[in-house]
């Protein structure tokens, strides 16, 4: 499976904890490009964990994200993503900037995220998963109505076949 953006585009990861949103995005991107909520709830809590600094983590993803596309760099969100509104708000950040708005839904199985959360350092909890998941569930019904340029729903079976494409423009030659 292949995965093609345009190299001026905001790419929202879209799926519940223990699925491999990080993984995956540090896999298929350079890490300069990916803007990660958890490492920026710590960096502004000093605790990974510390759920109480929502907002203040938010604020700082959205302030990293209006930084990078004001560069016209490619910017990808580690997030669950899993809130429409929340969703639509980098949406219309991208549009500000002429970027393209996309999805990577990762749909894998409820059973396949709580294995892979048992396995983690950071676990999060399972009753948390289990309501994340139900979201997403929720997501994949409405994901394509949300008029984001690109969605691209991956399944557990395409997962490590996934290829990731950026397709850059071109400069035009200078004519002497």
């Amino acid at each position: 499976m292949e995965l093609v953006f345009p190299e001026r585009s905001l790419i929202l990861m879209c799926a519940a904890p223990g699925c491999g949103k990080s993984t995956f995005a540090n896999r298929h991107f350079l890490s300069t490009q990916v803007v990660s909520s958890d490492r920026c709830r710590e960096m502004v809590s000093d605790d990974v964990e510390d759920m109480s600094v929502h907002r203040e983590t938010f604020s700082l993803v959205r302030h990293i994200c209006h930084l990078r596309l004001s560069l016209g760099k490619l910017t990808v969100i580690d997030s669950t993503s899993l809130n429409r509104s929340s969703r639509a708000s980098f949406q219309k950040l991208a549009s500000q900037h002429g970027f393209a708005s996309a999805v990577i839904l990762l749909d894998l199985p409820l059973n396949v995220c709580l294995e892979r959360n048992e396995q983690r350092q950071r676990q999060v909890p399972p009753e948390v998963i289990r309501r994340f998941h139900a979201y997403l569930q929720d997501t994949k019904r409405t994901i394509r109505e949300e008029r984001f340029d690109q969605v691209y729903v991956v399944s557990e079976e395409e997962l490590n076949n996934v290829r990731v494409t950026i397709k850059r423009k071109h400069k035009r030659p200078v004519m002497e």
